[in-house]
């Protein structure tokens, strides 16, 4: 008889819980490791079971989820960052060297509008080329919107990689539309199940503005890292540590797996994940990689 250990991983719903849909596939990602504490490797789709919301699902498809990287570097060119723009390309420049390949790095700013500056590439010579010709944009940042846009249109759809937000922001003035803070809230209560990574350094000249506030919440949601300077002169020290954490975060992803499961929900729910196998522990693989 099977010895099953479930383990209640709490995924925030988002909207209407009531809603179906036709059935589709949906992931959700977790670390899976022995009493020791070592990595369990070895499992396959038929070692787990899903239920969400109390309802069992079918898994489809289980694996280790040891796939590249693809960084998403948020930069801020708005008013705010007025002071920090030689800083900013030298650190772009050091976070560019630190990150090992194949890793890909985008760069997009959200200064007044968003602006994909460079494409996903593992290209080190285009970030840094791209960083060296950074310019501000002035107004404010639409930091939310990019966000969800970057998601939506290089994120999503890309299943061989392992989505990562590198934000790099001031506390000056949040432009995103209003109409979206809902949206956005619900695009943030998921990033867990996603296992999306976020890492966030804010300046804060003043303190208390928006788009430092947005920053902090997405990376506690998604377990990363995220610390604020008050003057921009650390920014290249900041950012080198960001993208050493992203090396060990990869390097220690051993046991993370990546479930596939079928659900008529229109919405992320609750989901209960059972593993058939004694004396192992299961842990959401919420960014930070435990």
């Amino acid at each position: 008889m099977k010895s099953v250990i479930a383990a209640v991983l709490a995924v925030a719903a988002a909207g209407s819980q009531g809603k179906t849909t036709k059935p589709h596939p949906r992931q959700i990602f977790v670390s899976v490791v022995d009493r020791t504490g070592a990595p369990v490797v070895d499992l396959t789709t038929s070692d787990f079971d899903i239920h969400e919301d109390g309802t069992n699902r079918e898994v489809v498809k289980a694996g280790l989820a040891q796939v590249p990287m693809r960084i998403a570097l948020m930069l801020d060119t708005g008013d705010g960052m007025d002071k920090a723009l030689n800083h900013m390309r030298t650190s772009i420049a050091q976070f560019a060297d630190a990150v090992p390949p194949p890793h890909e790095i985008m760069i997009v700013s959200t200064g007044r509008q968003v602006r994909v500056r460079v494409q996903p590439t593992p290209d080190r010579k285009k970030i840094k080329d791209a960083a060296a010709g950074l310019f501000l944009d002035g107004g404010g940042t639409p930091l939310m919107d990019g966000l969800m846009e970057i998601d939506d249109r290089f994120m999503k759809k890309a299943e061989d990689r392992w989505p990562v937000f590198v934000i790099l922001t001031s506390d000056g003035a949040e432009s995103s539309a209003g109409a979206n803070e809902r949206k956005f809230n619900d695009w943030l209560a998921v990033l867990p199940s996603r296992g999306v990574s976020a890492h966030a350094v804010s300046i804060k000249y003043r303190g208390g503005g928006m788009p430092e506030i947005v920053a902090q919440h997405v990376t506690l949601t998604a377990g990363g890292l995220y610390d604020y300077i008050n003057t921009s002169n650390s920014l290249p020290e900041k950012m080198t540590a960001i993208a050493r954490r992203l090396a060990s975060d990869y390097d220690h992803a051993k046991s993370r797996y990546a479930i596939t499961y079928i659900t008529d929900a229109a919405d992320p729910r609750p989901v209960d994940v059972g593993v058939a196998r004694e004396g192992v522990r299961l842990e959401l693989a919420a960014g930070r990689i435990h």
